[in-house]
């Protein structure tokens, strides 16, 4: 659990809390990505409960007041880049790391939450077990500066294709 004291600039005293999402917690979650997302990119309720049921401790919320503002997900993989496959399976003894998802309630938003989580993200990858060797995701390019600030490199287009528009495959080693 990770906690901090201010958010939103300091403009608002809160409560903040990074945590693994509960069983429980996956339907909000859930709700987040389906108001984040078009409906061909939004994850299915029921894959959401299999990356929570398989990758648990992938999948971190930031709490603020006790209320879920945002979440990340991951799954691990055994290709060394963001697949297809990777979309929709958790290879647990894969080195990579693939993030599907970073969602922040659309109230919250651009106020640092995306990049935390991220960077909470990468420090509970390199604690757990088998050592992952890197982390992959694929974005759209009006997100890209989010990830280079967070430490990603852009590999260029991806290979994946999910919803209409373009993807672009961002990398990190952690070796």
């Amino acid at each position: 659990v990770w906690r901090r004291g201010q958010e939103g600039g300091g403009k608002m005293q809160t409560e903040g809390e990074i945590r693994t999402l509960s069983e429980e917690e996956v339907a909000p979650a859930w709700a987040l990505e389906v108001s984040g997302f078009p409906p061909e990119e939004a994850v299915s309720l029921s894959k959401l409960q299999y990356r929570q049921r398989e990758a648990g401790e992938l999948l971190l919320g930031n709490f603020i007041n006790g209320k879920l503002v945002g979440f990340i997900c991951g799954t691990r993989s055994i290709a060394d880049h963001f697949t297809q496959r990777s979309m929709e399976v958790h290879e647990s003894a894969g080195t990579t790391i693939c993030i599907h998802s970073v969602c922040v309630d659309q109230a919250w938003r651009r106020r640092g939450i995306a990049l935390t989580l991220l960077w909470h993200f990468l420090e509970v990858v390199r604690y757990i077990r088998p050592i992952a060797s890197r982390i992959r995701l694929i974005s759209h390019q009006q997100l890209l500066p989010l990830y280079t600030k967070a430490g990603f490199t852009v590999l260029g287009p991806s290979t994946v294709t999910h919803g209409p528009d373009a993807w672009y495959e961002c990398a990190m080693d952690l070796n």
